[in-house]
């Protein structure tokens, strides 16, 4: 694309100077008879004369002034194939990867597998009273068996396990009937729903209410699992502190998730990751969607 530009560059000044040289000013023309000198035409011939040093002036200016220009032209574009490479290096610089780690859990029995960003803290939930009941769902921690994070940029993963009639009927649902599928349970927005508002029971500190994006909600072929986003402003006491410090007034936290009954055993289990909208929109949301994308719940019927 440099080449092309300094190519026509040149070409416009060849064609202005070939422009130029075809100029030529009108001269004073006279028609003299021969043998008849007379003072007109030793005057005509003077201001002939005067004429073709006239030109001559303006040739020489012509020149001086075109040759300039070409002279900038070239000394424009000279910098440009740097400038070119610059950016050349910018485009085709490579994508910042965030590495991952498989964690496998190693629990009697194992209950699930996913991946987490290398720099992650994990912890897997042991003690009884941390681990939700069985019946109900519910524990010291709700209903999280894992939690993954970085809390110094506010990103967390957590892996929940409840039993989905108790979800049911805590909503005020008597469920019967077929519950392995995420069809028998109802419309997917509305199991989603019930989701985030089991997970903000849970997390009682949350001072907002969860916004589901609806289009984001996505069943399996098989039915047996979802995925989901929702979003959630936080409340911030300093707005103007906040700007000051890192550029933003407002701060959200957006979720990615997947809920699945492919354990086969009456518990639903569910998978969240979500991180500040300013790191969830670069590679730390990748690694986020690639740790609920890697999610997996051991099928206990088997095990």
């Amino acid at each position: 694309m440099v080449k092309t530009s300094l190519t026509a560059a040149l070409l416009s000044v060849a064609v202005i100077v070939d422009q130029s040289q075809a100029f030529v000013p009108p001269r004073t023309t006279s028609i003299a008879i021969e043998g008849h000198a007379s003072s007109h035409e030793t005057c005509l011939l003077n201001q002939r004369r005067n004429d073709d040093d006239g030109e001559a002036i303006l040739s020489s200016q012509r020149r001086h002034v075109l040759q300039s220009t070409a002279a900038l032209a070239l000394a424009g574009f000279s910098s440009l194939p740097a400038f070119a490479d610059e950016v050349a290096e910018a485009v085709t610089a490579p994508p910042v990867v965030v590495p991952m780690k498989s964690f496998v859990d190693n629990a009697k029995p194992s209950l699930f597998s996913l991946d987490v960003p290398q720099r992650f803290f994990s912890i897997r939930r042991s003690a009884k009273g941390d681990l939700p009941d069985e019946k109900t769902g519910k524990g010291r921690r709700g209903g999280t068996i894992f939690t993954a994070g970085d809390m110094a940029k506010a990103e967390v993963i957590a892996v929940e396990r409840f039993p989905v009639k108790a979800m049911l009927e805590d909503e005020g649902y008597q469920p019967s009937g077929d519950l392995t599928t995420i069809a028998a349970l109802g419309d997917p927005v509305a199991v989603a729903t019930l989701l985030i508002r089991r997970r903000e029971k849970d997390k009682p500190g949350t001072q907002n209410s969860a916004v589901l994006d609806r289009n984001s909600v996505v069943v399996s072929p098989d039915t047996k699992t979802m995925m989901f986003t929702f979003r959630q402003e936080i409340n911030v006491q300093k707005p103007e502190l906040l700007l000051e410090e890192i550029g933003v007034s407002e701060l959200f936290r957006t979720t990615v998730a997947k809920a699945t009954l492919s354990s086969n055993d009456g518990q639903m289990m569910a998978a969240f990751a979500s991180a500040l909208d300013q790191d969830f929109n670069g590679p730390d949301g990748v690694a986020l969607q690639k740790a609920i994308d890697s999610f997996i719940a051991t099928d206990q019927a088997t095990s």
